[in-house]
């Protein structure tokens, strides 16, 4: 099939070859070198209450806590009245508490972990106004730490790292608020709905009564994507045909889910001064990202060995076509799960709970890394340069040298907060949801009692505690203790995170810049690259190595042998 090799290649230079503008672009808005838009980026910042003053990194946190407190509380208020608020044609109640904590939770995490369906438990003002709000600032809120950690980098001898009300303004205003609404354009273009009409009556194929959905889904869709949110519309996200109705929606909303995160690697480029070292780390992330489609296609493309037996002939059987859209097939289905497990997205256009067990787990590496492969608006490149400092110093310690940064010294309180983050995924996943099998209705959540039972619990969590949002089917997410569960993992994830990031940007802007020496680690070229992604996968994944041998590993052997 040349759609094997095409396909990916198209989606891979989609991705990049827009990055260096959209990266330098976004240097330029930060820095206030763009202000095409200052009356209204003043007037908002007014309203904020602030007059643009820079914050050193505890500030600069309490003002990003409060604000995505207040979004958080705003929005479970929202949820919990929406049958008491306009735009409700459909006079949908409110949500149970413990659903609209899980909810509020995961949209002001840049999570969007639906444990609902958004057609049958939503009403417009709580997608438009609630959401899809959060859509906008969840990923500004990324995006400004990931900038404050850019600056810490390549300032020196201040307290300094930006302003977070500043910051956040104009990421959405001049950045995701554009873009989104071209691409909802073209989503209304294709034949996505824009609408605030009730749902229309029709009658079905054998005549029974049905209503189909409408709403306000393209404004949502376009920042769902654009903002590494993944939150669909409707209950089957991109899968529905509202949602993503032709091949060119396909594309866009398959590409856009990475565009940003890649163009802020050069960003950070800009703000070091160092392009090879940006060009190194997004090498790295593309060649994880590369080797994750390999697996996962091929694995795709293979016969399901539970219907292999039904034909002689295996060219009419290309691929594992269960939980697949037939619009879309086996390989685009394949990298859009790769993207989207990879983006810190967790939109879907095929049912992940249907692939073959080893393209599963390919997603579920992708989250246990840290979303790193890329990652989220933001939080991608800010989680990868955790990594980054992690193997400079192992290899500054290597050689018997003080370890440097772009000629920052790495002393032990970066150290500690770097090891601190990387306890997020582990505790995330494994204690958090470790308490799920010791349930004594563990079987019935997970739905399976079998290796792919662990497989959607080892899925659901990772996604929560990375920041994904998108879930193997069958686990019981509307769950009360679930909703509870994976709410305080997703809190950990994005702010188990977010302060150590920030600290460690406070430590590196206080601290001196030291001349480059030849006995200094490099930090671009093969050495680097190759280094790099062994720290990741290394200490990003090896403590669930255990888990996965008994979840995906396991079942795929028990498909080899004939067990299904």
């Amino acid at each position: 099939m040349w759609q094997e090799v095409i396909y990916p290649v198209a989606f891979v230079l989609l991705v990049l070859l827009p990055a260096p503008l959209l990266g330098n672009y976004i240097y330029r808005v930060f820095e206030g070198k763009t202000r095409w838009l200052a009356p209204v980026e003043r007037a908002t910042l007014a309203c904020c209450g602030t007059d643009g003053r820079e914050q050193d990194w505890k500030s600069y946190a309490l003002s990003l806590l409060a604000f995505n407190g207040a979004g958080f509380g705003l929005l479970f208020l929202i949820l919990m009245a929406q049958g008491l608020l306009p735009l409700n044609p459909q006079q949908l109640p409110g949500l149970s508490w413990q659903l609209a904590f899980n909810t509020a939770v995961s949209f002001m995490t840049n999570t969007n972990w639906q444990a609902y369906s958004g057609e049958a438990s939503l009403s417009y003002f709580s997608q438009m106004v609630g959401l899809t709000t959060q859509n906008f600032v969840s990923a500004g809120t990324g995006a400004a730490v990931a900038i404050a950690l850019f600056r810490g980098i390549a300032r020196q001898q201040t307290i300094n790292l930006g302003n977070f009300w500043q910051d956040l303004v104009r990421f959405c205003l001049y950045v995701l608020l554009p873009i989104a609404l071209i691409m909802a354009l073209v989503l209304v273009w294709q034949g996505v709905p824009q609408s605030l009409s009730a749902y229309l009556p029709f009658h079905g194929i054998e005549g029974q009564e049905q209503l189909l959905p409408l709403g306000p889904a393209a404004s949502q869709i376009a920042i769902k994507q654009l903002g590494s949110n993944g939150g669909g519309f409707f209950g089957i996200n991109s899968a529905h045909p509202f949602e993503n109705p032709t091949v060119l929606s396909n594309w866009l909303e398959m590409v856009t889910l990475l565009t940003i995160a890649a163009a802020m690697v050069f960003t950070l480029g800009r703000y070091v001064k160092d392009m090879a070292h940006s060009r190194a780390i997004l090498g790295a992330m593309t060649l994880m990202l590369v080797l994750g489609l390999f697996v996962s296609i091929t694995q795709e493309l293979k016969l399901d060995p539970a219907l292999a037996h039904l034909t002689t002939d295996a060219s009419n059987m290309a691929g594992n076509w269960e939980g697949k859209e037939s619009r879309f097939g086996p390989v685009l289905s394949s990298i859009w799960e790769v993207a989207t497990t990879a983006a810190s997205n967790g939109s879907v256009n095929a049912m992940h709970d249907s692939f073959a067990p080893l393209a599963g787990m390919v997603g579920m590496i992708n989250m246990l890394l840290g979303e790193v492969v890329f990652g989220g608006v933001g939080a991608g490149i800010y989680g990868m340069m955790l990594f980054v400092l992690l193997t400079v110093f192992l290899c500054g310690l290597m050689v018997g040298r003080t370890p440097t940064y772009l000629g920052k010294r790495l002393g032990i309180t970066e150290m500690k907060w770097v090891v601190a983050s990387m306890l997020v995924m582990p505790v995330g996943v494994l204690v958090i949801g470790g308490v799920t099998l010791l349930m004594p209705d563990a079987s019935t959540i997970i739905g399976h009692d079998g290796p792919h039972g662990l497989s959607r619990l080892i899925y659901a969590y990772a996604s929560a505690a990375g920041n994904n949002g998108s879930a193997f089917a069958g686990f019981a997410a509307g769950d009360n203790w679930q909703c509870i569960a994976i709410g305080l993992a997703m809190l950990l994830g994005r702010f188990g995170y977010i302060i150590p990031v920030l600290a460690i940007a406070g430590q590196l802007a206080r601290a001196p810049r030291q001349e480059t020496s030849e006995g200094d680690f490099p930090i671009s070229g093969p050495l680097f690259v190759t280094l790099l992604i062994i720290t990741v996968l290394l200490i990003g994944g090896l403590s669930f190595l255990p888990v996965l041998a008994l979840g995906p590993v396991a079942e795929h052997l028990s498909l080899i042998g004939g067990a299904f």
